[in-house]
C-alpha cells in the first residue's frame, strides 16, 4: 500500500469493531473519510458503529462475521472486495478473555479463547493477505498485548494467546518482506480502558477491572492509523507501556515478576463476582468505546483529546 498522509476512501476492514479498541479504531477511521468495513459477531452493535461511522463522514458495510468461522471469514473478505474493489488496510482486534486460575475455567471455555484468538486471527490473516498479493498491496495491523511478553498468572490463556499472536506477527513480517507493498504492523497494547474486563469469562471470584493506569482507547486507535499511514513492525502507546518494554530489554527477569504482581493483583478489584463465562459463546447486544474504568470524566476527555491530537500528528505530517 502506498503510504498516505490521510485515509480519505481508503478501504479499511476492522474485526471486533462493536467495542473497545475495534470501535475507537472504525471511528478514527471514519473520520478521515474511510471506507469501512465493519466486522463482529454482534449485528446490533455493529449498527450502532456504523451509524456513528456515517456521522462522521465514513462510508461503512457491516459484515456480522465469527472469525473462528472459516466460511465466514471468507465471507467477509468477499463481500468486502465485492462492495468497494478492494483492502487497503486490515486490522484485526479482536479478542475474548478468561481470567482465573488455571484449571478453573472449562475445556469449552478454554477450546472458545483459542479458537477466537487463536484460530480465528490465522484465518483472517491468511484471508487478508491472500486479498493483498492479489491486489498487490495492502497493510496488516495486529492488535496483541504486552501480556505477549510478559506473564500475568491470573489471565494466563488469554496470555498464552497473545503470546501465538506475537510470533505469528514476527513469522509475516519475515513472510512479506519482499513485498514492497504489503506490510504487517504488530501493535502492544497495555492497559486499556475497555468493556473487555465485564465480557470476559471470571473465574477469579472478585469482578475484573482495567488493570490502573488505563489508557483511553482512542489512544491505541491513534497509533493504529499511525502504523497504517506509515507501517512500523511493533508499536505501542502510553509511557507506561514504553517503560515496561525499556525495562524488558534491560532486566527482562526482574520485569516480567513486577509486571506479573502488579497486572494479577489489580486486575480484579473489591467486590465478589460468581463464575461464568461472559460473552464467550453469545456476543452482547451493544457495544461501547470506554469500560468506565478510568477515574473522571476530565480524565477520559484529556486521553481522548491527547489521542486526537496524536492521531492528527501522525498521519498529517509531510513525508
Amino acid at each position: 500500500m502506498a503510504k498516505r498522509r490521510t485515509f480519505r476512501d481508503a478501504v479499511v476492514l476492522v474485526t471486533g469493531a462493536s467495542s473497545g479498541i475495534g470501535r475507537a479504531t472504525a471511528l478514527a477511521f471514519a473520520a478521515e473519510g474511510a471506507r469501512l468495513v465493519l466486522a463482529s459477531r454482534s449485528a446490533e452493535a455493529l449498527a450502532e458503529v456504523e451509524r456513528d461511522c456515517r456521522a462522521r463522514g465514513g462510508q461503512a458495510l457491516v459484515v456480522p462475521t465469527d472469525i473462528a468461522d472459516p466460511e465466514a471469514v471468507e465471507r467477509l473478505a468477499r463481500l468486502a472486495v465485492q462492495r468497494f474493489g478492494q483492502i487497503d488496510v486490515w486490522v484485526e482486534a479482536v479478542a475474548v478473555g478468561i481470567a482465573g486460575p488455571l484449571g478453573s475455567e472449562s475445556v469449552g471455555e478454554i477450546r472458545r479463547l483459542v479458537d477466537t484468538n487463536v484460530f480465528g486471527t490465522v484465518l483472517c490473516v491468511r484471508a487478508a493477505l491472500n486479498t493483498f498479493r492479489a491486489q498487490g498491496h495492502g497493510t496488516l495491523v495486529l492488535v496483541g498485548s504486552l501480556l505477549s511478553l510478559f506473564p500475568n498468572p491470573m489471565v494466563p490463556l488469554y496470555s498464552m494467546s497473545k503470546f501465538a499472536i506475537r510470533g505469528l506477527a514476527l513469522n509475516l513480517q519475515q513472510a512479506v518482506a519482499r513485498h514492497r507493498r504489503i506490510d504487517v504492523c504488530l501493535i502492544l497494547p497495555g492497559p486499556v480502558d475497555t468493556p473487555f474486563f465485564r465480557r470476559a469469562a471470571n473465574h477469579s471470584g472478585r469482578q475484573l477491572r482495567a488493570i490502573p493506569p488505563a489508557y483511553a482507547p482512542e489512544r491505541l486507535a491513534a497509533k493504529i492509523l499511525a502504523c497504517a499511514g506509515r507501517p512500523r513492525r511493533q508499536a505501542t502507546a502510553g509511557v507506561v507501556s514504553h517503560l515496561a518494554l525499556v525495562g524488558h530489554r534491560i532486566a527482562p527477569h526482574i520485569t516480567e515478576a513486577l509486571v506479573a504482581r502488579w497486572s494479577a493483583t489489580f486486575v480484579t478489584r473489591q467486590g465478589k463476582a460468581e463464575p461464568g463465562p461472559g460473552s464467550l459463546f453469545e456476543p452482547p447486544p451493544a457495544g461501547a468505546v470506554h469500560g468506565g474504568y478510568r477515574r473522571g470524566r476530565l480524565r477520559r476527555r484529556l486521553g481522548e483529546w491527547l489521542g486526537d491530537r496524536q492521531a492528527h500528528r501522525k498521519w498529517h505530517t509531510p513525508a
